[in-house]
């Protein structure tokens, strides 16, 4: 319970740290490509944060139709998959956040309860980078109209390698997963 309300606390300061960031952006002149880089980092952290905080608390994930994690078109995600080359930004997360081998069986022990707790793993890492990286787009819109263009471009870039990145992987996950159900239930 406390650390639900830890998490819940994070989100809602994260969230007034977004709000706060993109009203101080208006008044503020980016100049160099580091100031312009790190508010770009900032704002896919907060935005994204904000919604990776409330993923851990509660069940995010349930907020979207079931029907919307079912993968039904393969073909077309194992295209996109090889043509953004996702598996190269799979082996950086292996090779860097999930190095740990503990902390990857708390995701998939090899058990067949563990396929369903990376199928609902899943499902909330996919909500928590779906609904920034939506929103990020929106705020890049934003940069375009206040005519920080470097801004939206950088911001962009960064979003789509932190969120667009791992919906695709999410889903990819999920493909095998139901081919995996389809096998064991033949």
């Amino acid at each position: 319970m406390v650390k639900k309300f830890i998490l819940l606390v994070a989100s809602l300061f994260l969230l007034w740290q977004s709000i706060s960031l993109l009203n101080y952006i208006i008044h503020i002149e980016l100049k160099t490509w580091l100031s312009i880089g790190l508010v770009a980092f900032l704002v896919n952290l907060f935005i994204t944060g904000v919604f990776a905080f409330l993923g851990f608390a509660l069940p995010t994930q349930n907020l979207i139709p079931s029907s919307y994690y079912k993968v039904t078109n393969t073909k077309k995600l194992k295209k996109v998959f090889a043509l953004m080359k996702v598996d190269y930004f799979r082996d950086f997360l292996l090779a860097t956040f999930w190095r740990n081998k503990n902390q990857r069986k708390r995701y998939f022990d090899g058990t067949l309860e563990g396929i369903k707790t990376l199928d609902i793993q899943s499902k909330k890492s996919e909500f928590g980078h779906l609904i920034p990286f939506v929103i990020i787009t929106a705020v890049c819109i934003y940069f375009i109209i206040l005519g920080l263009i470097k801004l939206a471009i950088l911001t962009l870039l960064i979003n789509i390698l932190g969120n667009l990145y791992p919906i695709i992987l999410q889903r990819h996950h999920r493909m095998r997963i139901q081919i995996l159900r389809k096998r064991m239930h033949a």
